[in-house]
């Protein structure tokens, strides 16, 4: 079944169930957009190693079976890639818990003024601030009206962009021969359980791993760096054999 020339393709010998098949279930971004099969241990087989490794070189700067460990465990990790806008939406989220209510705009503006007087920083990085705010609002309601999110859904966090990341970072690591396959899979897991400690559902997960993706990528263009992602989400939520809707997202 394809939505919109997008196709969902699966390894026979791969995992279908359990914490394996939900670690490569929360690195379909990659996958599917790559046509590859979401469940391959390997990741793919479209390239060589040596085509992988050069890859990684260049898009990551990994160049060795230990640059490739510091950089999944990075992933993987509670640290976030992108600190500033992760700082934000951590700032709306407790902001929000203390009034038990979702919180405006305004609101929200008010506390980066105060994190920004306690913190000494200047007018320019108050505006720094309030614009990334404005920017994820932005995305937000695109997200609504494209069905990511319901309407007035938020996204809490976007540490979902990395741990997605560090799934298929994982299994990377067998294909360029940086990893045995115990290693691969054992870091795979880590990161889909790092993904059900932070999010209730697929939909929240991928919401927020498209956010992440679009903030690093898109700069609110709503170009490809949106439209691809937004396209395996679809996919993925009305799929019939789609690992979403058959494997729970809290096992």
């Amino acid at each position: 079944m394809q939505r919109n020339g997008l196709g969902l393709n699966a390894d026979p010998n791969g995992p279908f169930h359990g914490p394996l098949a939900h670690a490569y279930a929360c690195a379909v971004h990659i996958q599917v957009a790559n046509d590859a099969p979401w469940n391959h241990p390997a990741g793919c087989s479209c390239c060589s190693p040596e085509q992988k490794r050069a890859g990684l070189r260049e898009d990551w700067g990994i160049e060795s079976p230990d640059g490739w460990r510091q950089q999944t465990e990075s992933l993987i990790s509670d640290r976030d890639s992108n600190f500033p806008a992760s700082v934000l939406l951590e700032l709306r989220r407790v902001s929000s818990q203390a009034i038990q209510q979702p919180i405006d705009p305004g609101v929200w503006r008010d506390g980066i003024a105060q994190m920004c007087w306690q913190h000494g920083l200047d007018e320019a990085a108050y505006r720094q601030s309030v614009d990334l705010a404005g920017l994820i609002l932005h995305y937000e309601q695109r997200f609504a009206a494209d069905g990511l999110l319901p309407p007035g859904g938020i996204v809490p966090s976007i540490k979902a962009w990395d741990f997605g990341r560090g799934a298929n970072m994982a299994r990377w690591g067998v294909q360029c021969g940086y990893a045995d396959m115990h290693t691969s899979q054992w870091y795979a897991v880590q990161a889909s359980e790092q993904a059900r400690r932070h999010y209730a559902t697929w939909a929240d997960f991928s919401a927020a791993y498209i956010l992440g993706r679009c903030l690093h990528f898109d700069n609110g263009e709503f170009g490809h760096w949106y439209t691809a992602p937004l396209e395996v989400h679809h996919l993925m939520m009305s799929h019939p054999q789609s690992p979403w809707l058959h494997l729970p997202f809290r096992i």
